[in-house]
């Protein structure tokens, strides 16, 4: 069961009333767990009875990675292949509207195109490929079409129960192949993957939902924003630090999912850790 570790906001704005971080020291403050859903926006009970609502600051392909992790933490190999799956697809469709918009597109014109090849896998490796090709100048590193596609259908379409070494190797080559790709893409085009992310990300879909919501009722609510730190991180990548806790393949990360399961604490700090005197 992939749970995601959130925050309670009245938790926090109680702490902040009091005059936390910065008049007096701050409290641990217990991190409420969820199960994901497609939404963005979860529902928080928190140790100390709040009910609030938290929205999460990512993306489809992000989650879908990150779910195929926990899948395998829990023994369901064949669901972690299909959400590997899922999440490198979601990611060729990340790539090819970053390239779009990096080309001129607005983001209406560019779902006006993707809606053509929306239903269609096929084509939109076709178009992936095509779009890699022409944006880095060689050809895209793809999944093998002799052992790991007919794996991957085996599992998806033919009912193939794969083992846990399967599943790793076949995790760990996605893995590879989605972060290559991505921190190419965030060289090539850092402000467009940024918008990119932007518009299509659970945040600003969770956003008008609940704005909608308060409108219609009246009441405004309060709510929080937090980024899951994920394994596959397209606005905090793991490569931009060495020191980075989510270093390491597939081994690697089930191990600290499995740590991160155990309950956590939340402290608010008045000074930013890693970098001593700069303010949050």
């Amino acid at each position: 069961m992939m749970l995601l570790d959130l925050i309670c906001y009245d938790c926090i704005v109680e702490q902040v009333d009091e005059g936390a971080p910065y008049n007096k020291a701050s409290e641990p403050i217990l991190t409420p767990f969820e199960q994901v859903n497609d939404s963005g926006i979860y529902e928080v009970k928190c140790s100390k009875g709040h009910n609030c609502k938290t929205i999460i600051d990512n993306i489809d392909f992000e989650i879908l990675f990150e779910y195929g992790l926990n899948s395998l933490v829990d023994g369901y190999y064949r669901e972690s292949v299909s959400s590997f799956t899922s999440a490198m697809e979601r990611f060729h469709e990340f790539f090819i509207k970053t390239v779009l918009r990096a080309a001129g597109m607005e983001f209406d014109k560019i779902d006006i195109t993707w809606k053509n090849i929306s239903s269609q896998s096929e084509r939109q490796l076709g178009a992936y490929i095509t779009v890699y090709a022409q944006t880095f100048k060689k050809a895209p590193p793809i999944l093998n079409t002799n052992k790991e596609i007919p794996f991957r259908n085996a599992v998806i379409h033919k009912g193939k129960i794969p083992s846990k070494e399967e599943a790793i190797k076949y995790g760990n080559r996605v893995l590879n192949l989605i972060e290559a790709s991505l921190i190419l893409l965030k060289i090539k085009h850092p402000k467009e993957v940024k918008e990119t992310f932007k518009n299509y990300g659970y945040r600003i879909k969770a956003e008008s939902k609940l704005e909608k919501n308060q409108k219609e009722s009246g009441t405004e609510e309060g709510f929080a924003i937090v980024n899951i730190m994920t394994t596959i991180d397209v606005m905090h990548g793991r490569e931009l630090n060495e020191n980075d806790g989510r270093k390491g393949d597939i081994e690697c990360r089930l191990l600290n999912i499995l740590d991160r399961r155990n309950p956590r604490k939340l402290m608010l700090v008045k000074d930013d850790p890693t970098k001593t005197g700069k303010k949050e």
